[in-house]
């Protein structure tokens, strides 16, 4: 599943986008597409707490109030491919500063070819990177089939009952690995935090070092042992 997120201001650009953008996903991946479509910030906001990691985000930051969650969007979405638009009396500082990163930029006004020439070109690296974000993928078993699982979908695993819980969400899946082995496998920010626990660090919200918690953007909290104190909190230093 590839997430789509598109916040404009007009109903003409959301006409162009949805006239071109589903042509290139048929074009470029096999992946079926969740597109959202919107002029309503707040529309936008809802969709982003609903859908907690985007594959593609189009996002105008002539919007009123978008300019100013460019840092926590890119922050939530590290690996979205971020496509702004902006207007010549755009401060540039906006959309250049450090922790944004824009993958593509497109200034207002512009017409349908100029949407099109910029879409084919960034295509080719929206299709690049989603060939490589398929490989990071983790099996489980649902208690009737092989499942895959996104890594960077994954909020926490938990050891228990002889098993390994992937949590997503309110969703638990079982996989038959231990902690240790796993802890080699995954990618760097998910972080040994508790002889039962790996956190996905990305997922944080916030460590609450006194009380020995690590607070999930969802609300989960998720405890942090005496071991792994020190390298949760350099962890945290280093990544603010």
């Amino acid at each position: 599943m590839v997430y789509y997120l598109s916040l404009v201001d007009s109903m003409l650009e959301t006409r162009m986008l949805k006239e071109l953008v589903p042509d290139y996903a048929a074009k470029y991946t096999e992946d079926y597409w969740d597109f959202c479509y919107t002029e309503d910030f707040y529309e936008a906001m809802a969709r982003l707490q609903e859908v907690r990691k985007h594959d593609i985000l189009v996002w105008d930051t002539t919007v009123r109030g978008a300019g100013n969650k460019l840092l926590s969007l890119r922050k939530d979405n590290p690996t979205a491919f971020l496509f702004l638009f902006a207007s010549s009396r755009t401060n540039p500082m906006l959309y250049v500063r450090a922790g944004i990163a824009p993958d593509a930029l497109l200034l207002k006004p512009f017409d349908i070819v100029a949407l099109d020439k910029v879409l084919e070109e960034s295509f080719d690296l929206i299709r690049d990177r989603l060939s490589k974000s398929r490989g990071q993928l983790i099996s489980v078993y649902t208690g009737h089939a092989q499942k895959y699982l996104q890594l960077d979908l994954i909020d926490f695993l938990e050891a228990r009952d002889k098993k390994v819980f992937v949590r997503i969400k309110n969703q638990e899946y079982g996989l038959y690995e231990t902690l240790d082995d796993l802890e080699k496998k995954l990618p760097d920010h998910f972080r040994r935090c508790h002889r039962s626990f790996i956190v996905n660090m990305l997922h944080a919200d916030s460590i609450i070092i006194s009380e020995n918690v690590i607070i999930m953007k969802n609300g989960d909290v998720v405890p942090v042992s005496r071991t792994y104190k020190k390298e949760i909190k350099e962890y945290g230093i280093e990544n603010e």
